[in-house]
């Protein structure tokens, strides 16, 4: 008889219930919420690890991790896990990314990203405080119009496209810049106008971040680049908080450049586990109506987690059967 494979699921009871039922196909299942130093202390007895963003799998953890074989995350970025460290040690990686087909229908994150946009362009969040105080001034709340304006769309996967797709259904020019598209086997230029990332940074009324965290990436919006920007422009940050260089950002917030920011990351959101205070962005949006600050919840909607849960547990059945 072969021994119960042991796995632990960090995403807890809240786990979809179709998902469980494959997971525990696969071995003995245990669900749990743990803080990074909890994790540290468990992960030796475990061999598969079921995992959200709330935790980081770097080497200290790895090293632990004794008899881990997988990693399995329903995420297309990989920034919280030491992939290089991890193959070192035999242990396998299974996510979203490259997982196209699927991830056509996974629509939560672009559609947060546009109301992002509309919020802050529109003014929204602070006219509903407005409300909620008994007051209807609506001078306050002139916002901007989108149509006829330039949406300038940075990496055009898919979520780019999607937001593109928006663009061009709120009347809107699009531009966008891709490096890792071909040219000669893409027809997205057919729809939408590609550009050099200068290029767009220049004519974009909005820019809307879609590239994965790299090497190359990291601060990819630093104090040059985000200078470059059209004066009054927006930006939406979907991706990855490190992205954008969040000092540059700020001081070309308070001068008047940057029109506003909306996003859903922050540059150290992985150490937030035990709470975090004083943080100069989060201290700004308080006092001003230009930025839009929420918690990484692009793909917390009802159909993408439960759609994403059930293809990261299948994809653990089918690597553990072959």
């Amino acid at each position: 008889m072969n021994p119960v494979v042991k796995i632990l699921n960090t995403i807890g009871d809240v786990y979809t219930q179709g998902a469980k039922e494959i997971l525990e196909e696969v071995g003995d299942v245990d669900y749990k919420i743990l803080t990074q130093d909890n994790l540290l202390e468990s992960i030796g007895e475990y061999e598969i690890a079921v995992i959200g963003l709330g935790l980081s799998f770097m080497k200290d953890v790895l090293e632990k991790a004794e008899k881990l074989k997988i990693i399995a995350t329903a995420t297309t970025g990989l920034d919280h896990i030491d992939v290089k460290f991890a193959k070192l040690k035999g242990i396998t990686v299974l996510s979203l990314r490259g997982e196209n087909d699927f991830l056509d229908t996974i629509t939560g994150t672009a559609e947060l990203a546009w109301g992002l946009l509309i919020d802050v362009v529109r003014l929204t969040p602070w006219a509903f405080d407005n409300v909620k105080e008994y007051k209807w001034e609506r001078e306050k709340f002139r916002g901007h119009n989108l149509y006829g304006k330039t949406l300038g769309i940075v990496g055009m996967g898919r979520l780019g496209k999607w937001m593109a797709r928006y663009g061009k259904a709120f009347g809107m020019n699009v531009l966008y810049c891709d490096p890792n598209i071909n040219l000669s086997t893409s027809d997205v230029d057919r729809l939408w106008k590609r550009v050099e990332f200068g290029e767009l940074l220049e004519n974009s009324d909005v820019v809307s971040v879609h590239v994965h965290l790299t090497s190359e990436t990291e601060n990819m919006f630093s104090p040059k680049t985000i200078s470059q920007m059209k004066k009054g422009a927006y930006l939406i940050n979907t991706s990855r908080g490190k992205i954008v260089d969040e000092g540059a950002l700020l001081g070309l917030l308070k001068n008047g450049h940057l029109g506003g920011y909306g996003t859903d990351v922050l540059a150290d959101e992985l150490y937030f586990e035990k709470g975090f205070k004083d943080h100069p962005l989060v201290e700004y949006a308080k006092g001003h109506k230009n930025v839009v600050i929420v918690p990484h919840i692009g793909g917390m909607t009802i159909e993408s987690r439960e759609r994403t849960d059930i293809f990261i547990a299948e994809k653990i059945k089918r690597f553990v059967q072959k």
